[in-house]
């Protein structure tokens, strides 16, 4: 007996069975933290992920960070960088016990700053391939 594709799918319709495509893989989060003392500093200061990752970044202190990708509100231009056509991003302040995440979609080094402390050498990188 031979069953044609359409009259298979409205059996299993009909029995309630449910056929879906697989699911994709979703990224995973990296979690960064913003340290103050002894001087202000993202931990770790690098981080290597792959492309759909996301990177979650926490300010469990008092003081006011960012999470600055940049170039423009950075106070030395090159100490953000972006992959080419990536368009530059901010987290805006992050306040005690906030945080900001963002997800990674083009492959690349990613240079980023605290606007706030940037020239105590609150900066660091994001590595996705």
């Amino acid at each position: 007996m031979t069953i044609h594709r359409r009259a298979f799918t409205q059996l299993l319709t009909s029995l309630g069975v449910v056929v879906t495509a697989p699911a994709l893989a979703e990224g995973k989060t990296v979690e960064v933290s913003m340290k103050n003392s002894p001087k202000g500093m993202f931990v770790p200061a690098t981080v290597n992920i792959s492309v759909g990752d996301t990177v979650k970044w926490t300010n469990p202190g008092v003081i006011t960070h960012s999470v600055t990708f940049d170039p423009a509100q950075a106070t030395t231009a090159s100490d953000v960088a972006l992959p080419k056509g990536v368009a530059p991003f901010d987290s805006g302040n992050i306040e005690e016990d906030a945080s900001f995440s963002h997800t990674f979609t083009v492959k690349g080094t990613y240079k980023y700053v605290c606007k706030f402390h940037e020239a105590m050498g609150m900066v660091g990188t994001v590595v996705v391939s």
